[in-house]
């Protein structure tokens, strides 16, 4: 559950906001849980930004810091592709690290910033080029290209701990390829059944929403 603290007239609350479902949130503050509901207004809100972000998604650009900080960890590289809402880098700022997501789908064009170093709130981190094709395309290769097999979807939102296997290696069914972190706490993801991993989607620090594809098996 994401943890922030916020300030208010001098005094800091610590406010932790879990997604319940669609425009429902557990919010917890200095201990006392509520559950907040959106309202119709808000709700329109959050539809604007999402079209908005649909409309730049296949163009790509530049992601830029939205607070100063430190560059804990840049986890992606030149020339990798990343989806849209995947993590790309974390940055520790106001005592907290966070996880910097790509609003963008595409290939990493330019990464300007490296491990340790101080950003100002604007600076740009990364470029992400024009996505090579659209979103749903991507989606559609990935659940019927015959060469994929089974595909293995996250049956819960979480973050990547740890890629056990490599594409090309052989698992049996119930043997772990990799593990995933949701609700603070780490889950094995195992393969269903015996095959070889004709492809792995994801990689260390990637966020997954539910029904995202994980792996394949062939």
């Amino acid at each position: 559950m994401p943890v922030y603290d916020v300030a208010v007239n001098n005094r800091t609350f610590r406010v932790e906001v879990e997604e319940i479902s669609r425009n429902r949130f557990r919010v917890i503050i200095n201990g006392k849980e509520e559950i907040i509901e959106l309202s119709e207004k808000a709700k329109e809100v959050l539809r604007k930004r999402e079209d908005e972000k649909q409309s730049v998604a296949r163009e790509g650009g530049e992601i830029r810091a939205e607070m100063s900080g430190s560059i804990v960890r840049v986890l992606v590289k030149k020339g990798e592709r990343v989806e849209r809402g995947q993590a790309v880098l974390v940055l520790e700022a106001m005592k907290m690290e966070n996880e910097v997501t790509s609003p963008y789908s595409g290939v990493v064009e330019e990464v300007l910033v490296s491990d340790g170093d101080k950003v100002q709130a604007g600076d740009v981190l990364l470029v992400i080029s024009e996505n090579e094709q659209p979103d749903s395309d991507v989606q559609m290769k990935t659940s019927t290209s015959s060469e994929d097999g089974n595909v293995v979807r996250a049956e819960m939102a979480g973050t990547v701990v740890k890629v056990l296997k490599r594409e090309g290696e052989t698992v049996r069914a119930g043997e772990a390829v990799l593990v995933l972190e949701a609700m603070k706490m780490e889950n094995e993801i195992s393969s269903p059944s015996d095959g070889k991993l004709s492809r792995i989607f994801v990689g260390e620090g990637s966020r997954v929403q539910i029904g995202d594809p994980l792996f394949s098996l062939s």
